[in-house]
């Protein structure tokens, strides 16, 4: 359930099919092999990435082929990992699931995948602002059109907490943004629509139509989307299943920290599944074996054809969505997938219908995503090669000269627009102009890209590919990458959070230095009208005011950087909300501040360079204001 999740640049083709239609497979892999090659990746990454537990399940030609656990469910007791019976939580990999009980239930004539999908759901009223009714295939491609949101309510850390999933839907509704079917921003709220509309189209709680029509069938009997509520909620995941759920790791002040549980059952269909390898590779079967696995068919082969069909791309070349899998490549051939994570678990699901071939491998420690990053390519290219690898074209001779306008900072779709998340949470990237190429920075990752055709370009490591387009005016307005669950959208100056967060340092060190003044005029006997003497009280008191605010807002942020889980679990915090409410009288007394300007002005008995002072101090906090306005942080925007 990545809340942000990392850039990554895939190609993949539009359509795969199913292993039914493949023919014969020589076979290629020797499990000896395998295990041994394995081995040598996570052992090697465990250690050097602090990585407590490692589950991987690897399928092919229908084949469960190798399951394996490393390390440790349970460090205390010294449990190690064992692929079969460790319960690990591999987040929005659950929503294959809940989109494989959609299409059940399509199958069965009892939805529709392209009407308005209020019909189905009445006890919540969808957001119609652009009156354009939402889908199920709008559901499936994260094109709702609803912004994100998750502090204080994605995660809870007490059974207590956990809301029924309607009364979630109905209390936590995120903004409409944008008409439906646009550009896409991924959606956990979305995928707990879906599963709600499961539990009315069934008549059933959607746990329970996922055990009675998925797991039992299959077998996969280690495999829930019950959490622990005990007796907050009925249905509780069984005490012996919560016995063998491995538990959760950060690694603080040089030692690892075992986590609560983390609940995501309110919002359980887009996360709250906990399974184990074993059952992960019964899952991989299923879906590479066209629906069905060892007898049991959960899905016709025309139902299974369609879902991993592309029903939603943002261009041709890039990838797409396959009714709520996510479209890949892996060293050049199509595949599909799913990635997820919570806090502590980080995990990805990768098929590849063409090899007939499934890797799945989850991790139990905050960080495990280096250990995962490129896992199932490694596996593909060591036993699949391929003699076609890409081959880099020369930039353009001219690409230099015009290669200015796609620079500037992009920010991705998938944030908040409504409430104060917008203040900093949403992921930027920065586009730069490097000689004849250019160069993407996202955090300590650099991307280095040649032009290959208009608005199209090529990463010169990986050979994937991104696409830039245009306005009506011919100005660059976008960044589609192969990730093709959200669009990172190009921003003005004036929304460059470098130069906002400049902004707003610069203004508060000049407050520093006015409380500083003040100190030491402290007692003295100053030369002014009674317009400038009531000008700087204001002044001290919005600075005050400010300073105040920025410091018991500080106090969560500072325990968040430390542990990211106060930020989740706690949020609004007591110092946090005292913080905004110090903000609103800043807001105040700013705008009091700025009026006061005219007092200043029309004569009075301060210098020049004081006044100029002044001024700049009052304007650079109305600039400020501006823009914590803008970012919902005054007031109280929670969700």
């Amino acid at each position: 359930m990545f809340r942000y999740l990392s850039v990554v640049m895939l190609l993949c083709l539009s359509v795969v099919g199913n292993a039914e239609e493949l023919g014969t497979l020589e076979p290629t892999i020797d499990p000896v092999d395998l295990e041994a090659y394995v081995d040598g990746i996570v052992l090697g990454r465990l250690k050097a990435m602090d990585v407590v537990g490692v589950t991987v399940s690897i399928v092919h030609r229908g084949e469960r082929l190798f399951t394996k656990g490393y390390g440790y469910d349970d460090l205390e007791a010294k449990r190690e990992v064992d692929p079969g019976r460790s319960l690990f939580r591999p987040g929005s990999i659950s929503k294959t699931l809940t989109w494989t009980a959609v299409m059940q239930l399509y199958e069965q004539g009892k939805l529709e995948l392209d009407v308005d999908l209020q019909r189905y759901l009445p006890e919540v009223e969808l957001p119609n602002r652009f009156d354009k009714p939402i889908t199920m295939l709008d559901l499936m491609a994260h094109t709702p059109g609803l912004e994100d949101s998750a502090l204080g309510h994605l995660f809870e850390d007490r059974a207590e907490d956990v809301l029924p999933l309607t009364e979630y839907l109905q209390t936590h509704q995120p903004e409409q943004v944008r008409p439906p079917g646009t550009w896409p921003a991924y959606s956990n709220y979305g995928a707990a629509l879906a599963g709600q509309v499961v539990a009315n189209v069934s008549g059933m709680p959607f746990e329970d139509y996922i055990d009675q029509y998925l797991l039992e069938p299959l077998g996969m009997r280690n495999t829930t989307f019950r959490e622990p509520w005990g007796d907050y909620r009925p249905g509780a995941m069984p005490d012996e299943v919560h016995a063998n759920s491995s538990h959760g790791y950060l690694k603080l002040g040089g030692r690892f920290v075992e986590s609560n549980f983390e609940f995501i059952g309110q919002i359980g269909p887009a996360g709250a599944l906990s399974t184990t390898a074993v059952d992960m590779a019964t899952w991989m079967l299923t879906h590479l074996g066209g629906g069905a696995y060892d007898g049991v068919r959960i899905l016709e082969p025309d139902t299974a054809r369609l879902m991993h069909t592309r029903h939603f791309t943002l261009d041709p070349i890039l990838n797409g969505l396959r009714h709520g899998f996510i479209e890949a490549k892996v060293h050049g051939y199509s595949a599909f997938g799913h990635g997820g994570g919570t806090f502590h678990f980080l995990s990805n699901l990768i098929m590849v219908p063409e090899l007939d071939l499934g890797v799945f491998i989850s991790t139990n420690t905050t960080g495990g995503g280096q250990l995962i990053n490129g896992f199932p390519e490694l596996i593909v290219k060591r036993y699949f090669p391929r003699a076609d690898d890409f081959t880099l074209p020369e930039p353009p001779a001219d690409f230099a000269e015009r290669g200015a306008r796609f620079a500037g900072d992009y920010i991705a779709t998938r944030r908040a627009y409504s409430t104060l998340e917008r203040l900093g949470t949403a992921p930027v990237m920065t586009v730069v102009l490097n000689d004849d190429r250019l160069q993407i920075n996202l955090g300590s990752t650099l991307i280095r890209l040649v032009e290959i055709a208009p608005l199209t370009f090529q990463n010169v490591e990986t050979g994937d590919l991104v696409k830039f387009t245009e306005d009506d005016d011919g100005a660059i307005k976008a960044l589609y990458l192969s990730l093709p669950i959200m669009v990172m959208e190009k921003i003005g100056v004036w929304e460059s959070p470098g130069l906002r967060y400049g902004i707003m340092v610069t203004t508060l060190v000049l407050m520093g230095l006015v409380l500083v003044g003040f100190w030491l005029r402290r007692g003295r006997e100053l030369s002014q009208t009674e317009g400038e003497r009531w000008a700087a009280r204001s002044t001290l008191a919005m600075c005050v005011a400010w300073l105040a605010g920025i410091a018991m807002i500080g106090v969560p942020v500072v325990e968040s950087v430390n542990d990211f889980r106060t930020g989740f679990y706690g949020f609004p915090q007591p110092f946090f909300v005292a913080g905004l409410t110090a903000f609103l009288l800043a807001a105040v007394l700013t705008l009091a501040n700025t009026a006061l300007l005219y007092q200043v002005w029309s004569g009075g008995q301060w210098p020049v360079w004081r006044k100029v002072r002044h001024t700049g101090v009052a304007l650079l906090a109305l600039l400020s204001l501006v823009f914590l306005y803008e970012a919902n942080a005054i007031g109280y925007h929670y969700f």
